[in-house]
């Protein structure tokens, strides 16, 4: 009974780091994974983890591209994507070690206003523009990614008491 409690520990988790951007469901995907090869895998058959770790490589992808789309649709540069993803890291960095989770978000746009200087993008329209684009993409990457992490969070749930 331990185990399991531990294991839904581990899914809050996963939950929590999904809505943060960070790989909640590989979390979800690999304690299910380490449970299953505890248990025998009686309760999370090959295809049940199989099924989860697709899910979990959707969340990344659909994390990944999100960004990118919101940023496309907004006319940001190639190099504010990528300062979008680096601030976003440093971020959550400060995050964890100052409890301060503003952070995250302060590195995600401090990446963007960076990146579209070095692409030589000054004007202030253009780069709210973008800051809001690559904001609003990672955003709904963000619900999507939480979304299906949920859903990973309940068929492990129903595998582990059901």
């Amino acid at each position: 009974m331990i185990s399991k409690i531990v294991v839904l520990l581990f899914y809050l988790l996963s939950l929590l780091l999904s809505l943060t951007g960070f790989a909640g469901g590989v979390v979800l995907f690999i304690t299910s994974l380490v449970y299953g090869y505890f248990e025998h895998f009686q309760k999370f058959s090959p295809i049940v983890l199989i099924i989860l770790g697709i899910l979990a490589i959707l969340c990344e992808i659909i994390e990944f591209f999100s960004g990118t789309v919101g940023a496309k649709k907004f006319d940001a540069s190639k190099q504010a994507v990528y300062g979008s993803v680096i601030g976003l890291f440093l971020g959550f960095f400060f995050a964890i070690f100052t409890f301060q989770f503003y952070l995250i978000f302060f590195g995600l746009i401090a990446g963007v206003i960076v990146g579209e200087l070095i692409a030589g993008r000054r004007e202030i329209k253009t780069i709210l523009k973008s800051i809001a684009g690559v904001f609003l993409g990672k955003l709904g990457g963000i619900i999507l990614k939480s979304s299906l992490t949920f859903i990973m969070f309940l068929i492990g749930v129903w595998r582990l008491f059901f």
